[in-house]
């Protein structure tokens, strides 16, 4: 957890003092920022070099394991990106422009890239921690990118390596058990993918016939292939983006539930830099935050140590910096956090659902009081282009594509969570268990079921509705049941956390079987977002707990036999058939984006330039070296592809660009109502004195030429006579306006 740690307290450093206007985020200050965090660390361990040597040989297999994997991921993820660099499609230029936003912030909060004057209205913060380290590596930012994109699933698989590992250790002394849960647990999240590949393995060998598909009714997907394929992997171009893309409801031949279904392995292969997937590893490190919050003695909050405030204090870092990083995870991971919270009451104390409240609240609003605080600069500036909760009405997600989506996770979290149920005996609380665990099954359900009455829904939807989701609600109410038991009678165990990950991350996935977050996305598509981004957390959550029970289940074959050893037997066995299907996708969807991916073998995500654009790399590396920070540079205004290349490029702000993304940061059109048009007007017209009075408005005095504003606008050139030309190659044109 230390490295996720490190990034973290060096950009939340840099990111607070600049933002308070005492040290500007510079190489030179980070550089001095890491030297004192360094010095500080090597001098706790001078301090406790005896517990440290202890410590390296008795965890020696575990950090070996643990640094091995990070070793591999990392390298690995660099290779690929060296195959496949280009910053060119889906939402990179975005991510890239962010980046750069960054990078080049020197106080307060990074400037808009495309809304020239205005500040980035996004989560932006996991930006920040990337362009600290490009910064102290002395990386460019183009090159960093693809660093990122290996860097975080190298740090997520280490961190979930680590966790279950802890979580196994303090069930098991053998060393093996602790490293199998954790392995598992990394193969899990970063690894598998969903069970959609299996089908596009099956349609591009013409395996099956169509009724099979017309059943299963994936976008896309519609039949089997007329050739069958010469090759292992199916050779349609990005067959691979269908696995995200599995939920849907048809109405005739039109989709009307059209989600995502996004999966950690999916996001580390497309390489949008999303603060979804920076989460990741700061997740897992809350997380193990919450599992070393169980484990630690009680809070005396008549007698708080100074061990006691460090331990509430990190958790509040580390809390808001993931909200920070992604809004999204700010309620699930303070969700969490209240059920561990009470989860250790119930264990030390008992009681009913007021009694944990009064025991649990307190310590939770600390926490999530310190995580305000701390970043209280960005949150009060923040606007989310949110209206509230909806219950999901009209659409629900059909069974089988449920079972293509989290089949493999199912069937390792539910024998699991049963298998615990069946070792829990009546005792006298169990009346008071069975009510909490109910109430948190099917509250969900009782939520829904009002707010769809309040609007004149039908009751008569009413019984349907819990029948679909009842499987889920049963599982949840087990899982709680059997984690309260389990910490009452067994203490603060690795099968209580386990439990009450597995019920978070099944919550995650029937929540949006009854509700979703309005948001910009709800016209035609109203749960899409809160799909995917609560499915995202749930991957992790069941990752976790699926590691977990893998140990359970290898540990389980040593003490029983019978018909309960075969049925463990049975249970492994649909298990790794299900877990080598989600394996075929990772293989075969990588080998074919790389073959798509055109160009050199580089880690520069903008060499792609060099072939067909080479004038405009050769402009991006003038503006980077020429244009002094504070400059601005106008270009067409347009969505997507190329659209705002030299403002992403090279963090110098433009503007106007991305409208349909900006629409969706701010939730309204007032920053930047006209700016398009003023844009037009600067190529437009013929008076250089018109033209230069609306570039002194925003404050920019560059002018770029380039394809893109001759394909766009019906440029008057004349009017830059008046202009330095400051740059020209190959049809591409920077004027600068004489202030």
């Amino acid at each position: 957890m230390s490295k996720i740690l490190g990034v973290l307290l060096i950009g939340y450093a840099s990111w607070i003092l600049s933002q308070l206007h005492i040290v500007p985020s510079v190489r030179l200050s980070l550089v001095a920022m890491l030297l004192l965090i360094a010095g500080l660390s090597g001098w706790y361990v001078w301090r406790n070099l005896r517990e440290f040597r202890e410590f390296l040989v008795r965890e020696r297999v575990a950090i070996i394991t643990a640094e091995s994997i990070f070793l591999v991921l990392f390298v690995g993820w660099v290779i690929f990106r060296s195959f496949d660099p280009a910053i060119d499609h889906t939402e990179q230029p975005m991510d890239l422009a962010f980046l750069n936003a960054a990078i080049e912030s020197r106080t307060g909060p990074p400037e808009d890239p495309w809304l020239r004057g205005e500040s980035v209205s996004y989560y932006y913060f996991g930006y920040w921690m990337m362009a600290t380290i490009s910064q102290i590596a002395g990386v460019e930012s183009n090159i960093a990118y693809n660093l990122a994109m290996a860097l975080i699933p190298a740090l997520g698989a280490m961190a979930i390596l680590g966790l279950v590992y802890n979580i196994v250790r303090a069930e098991s002394v053998r060393w093996h058990y602790p490293v199998l849960g954790g392995l598992s647990a990394a193969i899990l999240m970063g690894f598998a993918a969903n069970l959609e590949g299996v089908l596009e393995f099956m349609r591009a060998n013409a395996i099956s016939g169509q009724g099979f598909y017309d059943w299963v009714r994936i976008d896309g997907l519609d039949g089997p292939a007329a050739t069958p394929t010469q090759s292992w992997t199916p050779e349609e171009f990005w067959w691979w983006f269908r696995a995200t893309r599995v939920i849907n409801t048809f109405g005739g031949d039109q989709g009307i539930d059209y989600t995502i279904q996004e999966f950690p392995f999916f996001s580390f292969m497309l390489g949008d830099l999303h603060p979804h997937v920076m989460s990741i590893p700061l997740a897992v490190l809350f997380a193990a935050l919450c599992w070393n919050y169980l484990r630690s003695p009680v809070h005396d909050w008549r007698h708080v140590k100074v061990s006691d405030y460090v331990t509430l204090a990190t958790m509040g870092l580390v809390l808001g910096g993931l909200s920070f990083t992604n809004m999204w995870d700010l309620p699930t991971f303070a969700g969490l956090f209240l059920g561990i919270v009470g989860l250790k009451a119930y264990a030390v104390y008992g009681g009913g659902l007021w009694a944990l409240a009064r025991r649990t609240l307190p310590v939770w609003a600390v926490v999530v009081g310190v995580a305000l605080v701390l970043y209280l600069p960005y949150f009060v500036t923040f606007r989310a282009a949110v209206s509230g909760v909806a219950p999901v009405t009209s659409v629900t997600t059909r069974p089988v594509h449920l079972f293509i989506v989290w089949g493999l996770y199912l069937v390792a979290v539910a024998p699991f969570i049963l298998g615990m149920f069946w070792q829990t005996v009546v005792r006298e609380d169990w009346r008071r268990l069975t009510a909490i665990a109910l109430v948190m099954g099917f509250l969900p359900y009782a939520v829904w079921a009002v707010l769809h009455l309040s609007r004149d829904g039908v009751a008569g939807e009413l019984p349907g509705r819990l029948f679909h989701v009842l499987p889920f609600a049963l599982l949840i109410t087990v899982a709680v049941y059997s984690a309260l038991w389990m910490a009452r009678w067994h203490g603060a165990s690795g099968a209580a956390f386990s439990l009450a990950l597995a019920a978070l991350g099944l919550l995650l996935v029937m929540g949006p079987e009854l509700l979703y977050v309005d948001d910009i996305f709800g016209d035609g598509s109203q749960r899409m977002n809160t799909v995917f981004k609560l499915y995202y957390q749930a991957w992790i959550f069941l990752a976790a707990a699926g590691g977990f029970a893998v140990y359970y289940w290898r540990s389980l074959r040593q003490t029983i036999s019978g018909w309960r050893r075969s049925l463990t037997l049975a249970w492994a066995s649909v298990f790794i058939v299900l877990l080598a299907g989600s394996l075929y996708y990772p293989p075969a969807a990588a080998a074919s984006k790389g073959r798509e991916a055109e160009g050199e073998v580089t880690l520069d995500g903008l060499a792609f330039l060099k072939g067909s654009h080479g004038a405009e790399y050769e402009a991006i590396e003038f503006v980077k070296n020429n244009v002094s920070r504070g400059s601005a540079i106008v270009e067409a205004v347009g969505e997507w592809s190329d659209a705002g290349l030299i403002s992403r490029s090279t963090g110098v702000p433009t503007i106007f660009n991305w409208p349909g993304h900006q629409v969706q940061w701010r939730a309204t059109t007032k920053k930047f109502d006209g700016r398009a048009e003023d844009v037009r007007t600067i190529y437009e017209t013929s008076d250089a004195v018109e033209a230069k009075a609306l570039l002194a408005s925003y404050d920019v005095e560059y002018i770029y030429v380039g394809p893109r504003e001759r394909a766009t606008y019906d440029l008057e050139i004349g009017k830059f006579a008046s202009f330095v030309l400051a740059f020209s190659q190959g049809g591409v044109e920077i004027y600068r306006m004489l202030r």
